[in-house]
C-alpha cells in the first residue's frame, strides 16, 4: 500500500471542509420542518451519536495493527470481502448524492445559462486529479481550503451577523422534538466520516484519536452555530426558502463585492471537491485490498469517478431519485453500517484470522 506523510491535522481538517455542504445545503424540507433551531440541537445530539458509533472501528483499527479495515477484514477469509465491497459502494454512494445535491442547487436556485453537469464533471475532474496525485496532495489541498472557508466564511458570515435579531429565535423545542428526532438522521449522513477513517486512517501520522475528537467539536460547533446565525438573521423566512445559507449570503453585501451569494458557491465547490477526491482515493484502496491489482490501480479512479458522475447526474434529472439518495433517513442506515456494522464484522473476522495463523517456532 501506498505511505504517505499526511499528518492527523491535514487528514481531519480536510475532512472538516468536506463536510461544510452539509450546512450549506440544509433546509427545511430534509431538516424535517421549519423549525430550524431545533435542529441545531440534532446536530450536537449526531455528533455525539458518531463519536459512540466510531467505537468498534477504533477497537478493529487497534486490532488491526497499521491495517485499514478492509484489509484486515480480507485476511479472516472470503467473507471479508464483503468490508470493502461495502465501504466502495458507500464511497460511490455518497459522492454521488453529493453531487446530485449540488447540481439541485444550481438548477433550483441559480438557474445557469450552462449545464449543471459540466460544472460537476469538471469538478469531478480536479477531485480526479487530486486522488491521482495521492493522499498528501489532497491533504494539503483542504488545509488550503480550510484557509478560505476561516477568511471567506468569516467575510460571508460577519456582514450577516449585523442582520441578526435574538427575537427571531424561538425557545427550543417550542413546538415539541419532532423536528430534534427527524433532523437527527440528516446530521448523522451528511457529517459521516465513518468510511474515510475505516480505509484511510492507517496512512495518518500523529495523534489520531484526538485529531477525531477536534473534528467532532469543530463541526458540531460550526454547523450548530451557522444555524443559530441563519434562525437569527432570517427568522422564520428561512424555513421557506430551499438553501437559506445562501439566501443569507445573497443579502450580505461589501461595497466593492456587492452580493456574497459567489463566495458562498465558491466555498461550496471547494469543499465538494476535497470530499470527492478523498473519497476517490480511499475507493482506490478498496480497490486493492479486493485483489484487483498487486498495487492500487489507477484505472479503479476513473471507475469510481464515472459512477458518482453517474449518480449525481441521474439524481439530478429525477425527483424519484432523489428520494432515495437525498433521503436523510436512508443515507442514516448506510452510514451506521460504515461506522458500526461493517468495522463489528472487520473486528470478528480479524480476531478469526489471527486464530488461524500457525505458531512460530522458536529460534534456537
Amino acid at each position: 500500500m501506498e505511505r504517505t506523510n499526511i499528518s492527523t491535522g491535514q487528514f481531519f481538517t480536510a475532512l472538516f471542509v468536506s463536510r461544510i455542504s452539509a450546512a450549506i445545503s440544509l433546509n427545511a424540507q430534509y431538516a424535517g420542518g421549519g423549525d430550524l433551531l431545533d435542529s441545531a440541537a440534532s446536530c450536537l445530539l449526531a455528533l455525539a451519536a458518531s463519536g459512540l458509533m466510531a467505537l468498534p472501528l477504533w477497537l478493529a483499527l487497534r486490532l488491526g495493527g497499521g491495517k485499514s479495515l478492509p484489509q484486515l477484514a480480507v485476511e479472516g477469509g472470503w467473507l471479508g470481502r464483503l468490508v470493502p465491497a461495502y465501504y466502495l459502494f458507500f464511497l460511490v454512494f455518497s459522492g454521488g448524492s453529493a453531487l446530485g445535491m449540488f447540481q439541485v442547487f444550481l438548477g433550483d436556485t441559480m438557474d445557469p445559462d450552462f449545464s449543471s453537469g459540466l460544472v460537476s464533471a469538471a469538478l469531478l475532474g480536479v477531485a480526479l486529479y487530486g486522488a491521482l496525485r495521492g493522499l498528501e496532495t489532497v491533504g494539503r489541498c483542504g488545509a488550503c481550503v480550510f484557509a478560505a472557508l476561516v477568511l471567506g466564511g468569516g467575510l460571508v458570515f460577519g456582514m450577516a451577523a449585523v442582520r441578526f435579531d435574538p427575537d427571531n429565535l424561538e425557545p427550543l423545542f417550542y413546538h415539541g422534538l419532532g423536528q430534534t428526532a427527524r433532523s437527527f438522521p440528516l446530521f448523522l449522513a451528511r457529517t459521516s466520516i465513518f468510511a474515510e477513517m475505516a480505509v484511510l486512517l492507517p496512512q495518518v501520522k500523529g495523534r489520531r484519536a484526538l485529531g477525531f475528537g477536534g473534528w467532532l467539536v469543530g463541526t458540531g460547533l460550526f454547523l450548530s452555530g451557522l444555524l443559530v446565525l441563519v434562525v437569527g438573521c432570517l427568522g422564520r423566512y428561512a424555513s421557506t426558502q430551499n438553501f437559506p445559507v445562501y439566501v443569507l449570503a445573497s443579502l450580505s453585501q461589501v461595497r466593492s463585492l456587492r452580493r456574497l451569494d459567489a463566495l458562498f458557491t465558491g466555498l461550496w465547490m471547494m469543499g465538494l471537491i476535497i470530499q470527492l477526491a478523498m473519497g476517490l482515493y480511499a475507493c482506490r484502496v478498496c480497490f486493492r485490498t479486493l485483489g484487483l491489482g498487486k498495487k492500487e490501480p489507477r484505472w479503479s479512479l476513473w471507475l469510481a469517478a464515472g459512477a458518482m458522475l453517474g449518480l449525481g447526474l441521474l439524481t439530478a434529472g429525477s425527483t424519484g431519485l432523489q428520494g432515495l439518495t437525498l433521503n436523510p433517513n436512508s443515507l442514516a442506515w448506510w452510514a451506521a453500517g460504515a461506522g458500526t456494522l461493517a468495522p463489528l464484522l472487520a473486528l470478528v473476522l480479524g480476531l478469526r484470522g489471527k486464530g488461524k495463523k500457525p505458531p512460530q517456532k522458536e529460534k534456537r
